[in-house]
């Protein structure tokens, strides 16, 4: 049977579209599959379960701490042992493929890499641009100039290998034939079927088991009271009338998502609504995890707001499609290096019925369609308002639930197995 490497540079079990591309390969492709990736958090337990799929958890490139002050040199050396390593790795360890799918960013030394194996191991180069690696570089106080040229060039030159390619929207599309001579096909990122509204037997189960979901003022039983939530006397759960507003925000706390828009459109939110007992209280989720976390939690504490309460978690994958499916708005503040990839956290909302609130950037309305399935903005004055239009009536939500109504229209028939043996599977032949 042919085989297929996917190749991935990140933690393995926190890259969904690459586990979307295996499942796809092994499932609608009928090849064997190799997971290749960093370890970290696990993969869904149908990638592990899956008897045609294989995971490769590569132990992360650690830097020695003496280089702590030398952030090119720890770059270099990084990248160096990465080479060795993953050479070695997709050479000898990973049985001969027919086909090697590959993500980028990032791109050094990867695409270098997977090209090699590809020619010495006469395996099918496809790349899946999620971005440009160059302009998250450039997001980095300590790359000058010069690192990102050379990042750009080397991006450009191996990107150009490749025998087929993938990428997340119609300007990228455009931008990489137009400016670096690459056909690509557009894969646009699109739910599975597991994502949807959550019941409200399911939404009881979550409000139980996480600090944003209890009812503080319960001194009974715990599991039949949550702040959202109720058992009644038939043994039913219902919804509160007067919950609280429950809105989430998904994110890798990477430096392309500024949560100090969202912190200051809480401060203005307050300003404006808390002394109006009319307007709902607001339990706001950040889900993720990421580098700048801690940084953003020492400011979040740093604040208090009577009617507003903020929780950062990272939860289990099961649980973050439940709460995606009982929440009353999403807001997504990834903003894009490039301008040019989507955020994959906006798709998972929408699978959920979920209408969003999304920061504005020049290819977001290929996803977000203002007042259709969510709403767009520019700053957090911006947002601000729009949280206030959309929940001044809650939980009366006549605007949220025309958006519900489109996002449910046009994902029904749009899932992401529908999508991928149109676009990808071609490919694959």
């Amino acid at each position: 049977m042919d085989r297929a490497c996917v190749v991935v540079v990140g933690d393995i079990g926190r890259s969904p579209r690459m586990q979307y591309h295996a499942l796809s390969l092994a499932n609608q492709a009928n090849l064997e599959v190799d997971l290749v990736g960093i370890a970290g958090s696990a993969c869904w337990d149908e990638v592990q379960e899956h008897h045609s799929i294989t995971t490769h958890a590569i132990q992360k490139i650690v830097v020695p701490s003496f280089l702590d002050d030398m952030w090119l040199v720890g770059k270099i050396y990084k990248v160096f042992v990465q080479f060795l390593y993953w050479l070695c790795y997709l050479l000898f360890i990973v049985p001969r493929p027919n086909y090697i799918l590959v993500q980028t960013p990032p791109a050094v030394p990867i695409l270098f890499i997977v090209w090699v194996v590809s020619w010495l191991r006469w395996s099918k180069l496809v790349i899946d641009w999620h971005n440009y690696g160059y302009t998250i570089l450039n997001l980095n106080q300590n790359a000058n100039k010069y690192l990102v040229w050379i990042y750009r060039k080397f991006e450009k030159f191996f990107g150009r290998q490749s025998q087929d390619n993938f990428c997340v929207s119609s300007g990228m599309q455009n931008d990489l034939l137009v400016n670096w001579g690459i056909h690509a096909h557009v894969l646009y990122d699109r739910p599975p079927d597991h994502f949807r509204a959550s019941t409200i037997d399911e939404m009881h189960e979550l409000f139980t088991k996480y600090d944003f979901g209890l009812d503080t003022s319960v001194r009974t039983d715990l599991s039949k009271e949550t702040a959202f939530t109720y058992i009644d006397d038939n043994l039913d759960v219902q919804l509160k009338t007067n919950r609280p507003v429950l809105i989430v925000s998904s994110t890798s706390w990477t430096e392309d998502e500024d949560f100090g828009v969202l912190l200051n459109a809480l401060i203005e939110l307050n300003n404006l609504t808390g002394d109006d007992s009319s307007f709902p209280e607001i339990r706001l989720v950040v889900t993720g995890d990421g580098d700048m976390r801690s940084h953003y939690e020492e400011l979040f504490t740093q604040h208090n707001f009577p009617k507003i309460d903020l929780f950062t978690v990272f939860l289990p994958y099961p649980d973050y499609i439940t709460l995606l499916g009982c929440s009353d708005l999403g807001i997504c503040l990834h903003y894009s290096s490039s301008e040019y990839d989507l955020p994959m956290k906006v798709v998972d909302m929408f699978g959920c019925g979920l209408p969003v609130c999304a920061i504005n950037y020049m290819c977001l309305p290929e996803l977000v369609q203002h007042k259709v399935n969510g709403l767009i903005f520019e700053d957090y004055n911006g947002l601000c308002n729009q949280i206030m239009e959309l929940l001044h009536n809650f939980p009366e939500t006549e605007n949220l639930d025309e958006m519900r109504i489109n996002i449910r229209n046009t994902y029904a028939n749009s899932r992401w197995q529908d999508n991928w043996m149109k676009n990808a599977l071609p490919v694959f032949m």
